[in-house]
């Protein structure tokens, strides 16, 4: 691999470059070093311009000097003209469609890293306003301020619009990311899970310092308590929080409950005091408080010795689209989530009673009743981000292809709250998908398995009673017939 001297400005920089890599990543590590973005730089090598894509027409000798032209800061937005005043709102409808969610451009196995972020953009609470962002960047943090402005990207429909659905390159995000985080080498591929845990710890960092708490939306309470199995000693209860659950899988766990399940019963060694050595202790854990958003982490990865690698269990683990985690939690706790679950029964009485009056009425009478529900609060009043139900509803996956943790390919798949349609997003490729489709990556083969799964509250409204349907009269019923004329005089 040659070693180059770039020339920027009255800056020179020795960098060596991958020449088996696409020139983006050459161009990557000149953002590192200068943040200059990648659209906005010139690279001109003996005369031509450094493309994108292969280094076909460029030559490179060791210790050669390289230009580099470009300025720092954002790309100026073109001047918008009104959409109503180019074409009809049908067309501009059918144009948002097919470009709107935009894909994550692969800058070299960066999979991982765009699956994460898909899946955070759908959390609405982590998408700022312009102001709000201005209080991140005065944290000072580069990789919040990359990640948060990422997100707002990712939901902006009129950057859709003007970039034609091109795919964003998330260059500043993966750099930052990797000097926050060593762990995570530039463009090699890492671990989904270990990346999402690593972002959520950053931004519910920066955005509470910034005054836009988020912790209290994903934090987990749980209470253990922990018994001697040989002589009946209770050990003092212990109070932990986590942002995720742990799906454990073994031969006998074949759904998601009961591998949540494994997690919260285990045999483990402690001292006993009566005894005055080691014994068998067995820890029973169970849920005190759940969070608005549930992440659940299912265990497929293990360190093989031989190989030296996290190898992968491939066996299937089934998990619901309806979530109800009320077994899993205290007494205590399901004593307050009775309240809400009861609003439950009155839900679904409801939305029976439109449908069977609907079946009764004519078109135009039956076009009037509609779903005239109000959602009710899916926290608990004193506990801002919680869930008051225990239910909750899948809102996105993210799954990986492979043998290796540091192989294979990630994808994420999400259900929008816009339209409520399951998307694939596989890096710069958003396709439409059903339900059917994200029940198979159950697990099993060498196809798409789940590894990291984001729940969110169920939203349960109230209804208003129904006005008396109306009386058909026996009258309205009889039908006009014909009246018999006699021939005969």
């Amino acid at each position: 691999m040659p070693i180059v001297n770039v020339k920027w400005q009255k800056e020179k920089y020795v960098v060596e470059i991958d020449t088996s890599a696409p020139p983006m990543v050459f161009k990557a590590q000149l953002f590192a070093l200068t943040q200059v973005l990648p659209e906005r730089q010139k690279v001109v090598i003996l005369g031509r311009t450094l493309g994108d894509d292969d280094w076909e027409g460029i030559t490179l000798k060791e210790n050669m000097t390289i230009m580099m032209m470009g300025s720092i800061g954002e790309i100026p937005k073109a001047p918008t003209i009104l959409e109503a005043q180019q074409q009809n709102v049908g067309q501009q409808a059918e144009e948002m469609s097919n470009l709107y969610p935009c894909g994550l451009a692969n800058l070299g196995n960066t999979c991982y890293f765009n699956s994460c972020m898909q899946m955070l953009k759908e959390v609405n609470e982590l998408i700022l306003k312009p102001a709000d962002e201005t209080k991140i960047r005065e944290q000072n943090d580069r990789l919040c301020h990359n990640l948060a402005t990422l997100l707002c990207q990712l939901r902006d429909k009129d950057k859709a619009l003007r970039s034609k659905g091109d795919p964003i390159k998330p260059f500043a995000s993966i750099i930052s990311l990797s000097e926050s985080y060593p762990q995570f080498e530039k463009f090699k591929q890492q671990d989904a899970n270990e990346c999402f845990v690593a972002i959520m710890t950053n931004l519910t960092r920066f955005y509470g310092l910034a005054g836009y708490p988020i912790d209290n939306l994903f934090k987990i309470q749980t209470e253990t308590n922990c018994k001697c199995l040989e002589t009946e000693e209770v050990a003092e209860k212990k109070t932990e929080s986590a942002t995720q659950l742990t799906c454990y899988v073994n031969q006998d766990v074949r759904f998601l409950q009961t591998g949540i399940k494994a997690g919260f019963e285990q045999e483990v060694e402690r001292n006993s005091a009566q005894l005055g050595r080691d014994a068998k202790w067995q820890n029973h854990t169970l849920i005190s408080r759940l969070p608005k958003y549930l992440t659940v982490n299912i265990n497929r990865f293990f360190f093989k010795e031989s190989s030296k690698t996290n190898a992968k269990i491939l066996k299937s683990v089934q998990f619901p689209i309806s979530l109800d985690a009320y077994d899993l939690c205290t007494q205590e706790l399901k004593d307050k989530l009775v309240t809400r679950r009861a609003d439950i029964k009155l839900e679904e009485d409801a939305k029976l009673e439109r449908e069977l009056r609907k079946k009764v009425l004519d078109k135009e009478q039956a076009d009037k009743i509609f779903d005239d529900g109000v959602a009710l609060p899916t926290e608990f009043e004193s506990d801002p981000g919680s869930n008051n139900s225990g239910f909750y509803e899948l809102k996105g996956i993210i799954t990986h292809k492979g043998r290796s943790s540091q192989d294979g390919h990630y994808v994420a798949w999400l259900r929008s709250a816009e339209d409520n349609k399951w998307r694939l997003f596989d890096d710069e490729h958003v396709t439409v998908v059903d339900e059917e489709a994200i029940l198979k990556t159950s697990g099993g083969g060498d196809w798409h398995s789940a590894y990291v799964l984001l729940y969110e509250a169920r939203v349960i409204k109230q209804y208003p009673e129904l006005p008396p349907a109306p009386v058909i009269s026996e009258a309205d019923n009889v039908v006009d017939e014909p009246m018999e004329v006699s021939s005969k005089p």
